[in-house]
């Protein structure tokens, strides 16, 4: 489904020949940010749940589970580049958080915060050019993280994503 969001989101934002309508560049902005949260929450059930076709309805229903507020939290925590003493005690003192990841967390901060001012706030005006900058940068971003090899680091971020309230509260 991700996919197609961010297909839509294009689609949108280049809909309309000479000036754009800013319902359809708020609209591609959001679209821009559910492409990254369904495309982490997908990894995410594909991790826990495994990814053949069977195991589908469970992935599914596993996915209504995750919260917006959630992940932002744990991916603020990931974004800054170290965990706080809670969550990373136990942890490989080698442990660090790979620049990819980093930088997938931020980029879904930066979207969280923009579809916020897309969808709510009127006084906000998008231009094309920056809709589009800002829909190549999620899709390059998300590609090169789906694109990361199975890491610990990896897994352990897309765990989190889904039980950071309780890990970080301990």
């Amino acid at each position: 489904m991700y996919r197609e969001l961010l297909v839509q989101a294009r689609e949108l934002a280049t809909r309309d020949p000479g000036k754009p309508r800013q319902v359809n560049l708020r609209r591609a902005v959001s679209s821009a940010y559910y492409a990254l949260f369904h495309a982490l929450i997908d990894e995410t059930c594909r991790l826990m749940l495994g990814a053949r076709h069977r195991e589908a309805p469970f992935r599914h229903v596993l996915g209504r589970a995750f919260t917006h507020g959630t992940m932002k939290q744990a991916c603020t925590a990931f974004a800054g580049g170290t965990l706080k003493a809670t969550v990373a005690k136990g942890l490989p003192a080698t442990f660090s958080i790979p620049i990819d990841i980093r930088n997938l967390a931020g980029k879904l901060i930066d979207l969280q915060e923009r579809r916020h001012l897309a969808d709510y706030d009127r006084t906000e005006r998008f231009r094309r050019s920056d809709v589009l900058a800002l829909l190549d940068e999620a899709e390059t971003t998300l590609d090169t993280f789906l694109s990361l090899e199975s890491s610990i680091e990896k897994k352990f971020f897309l765990v989190c994503l889904l039980t950071w309230n309780t890990l970080a509260g301990r």
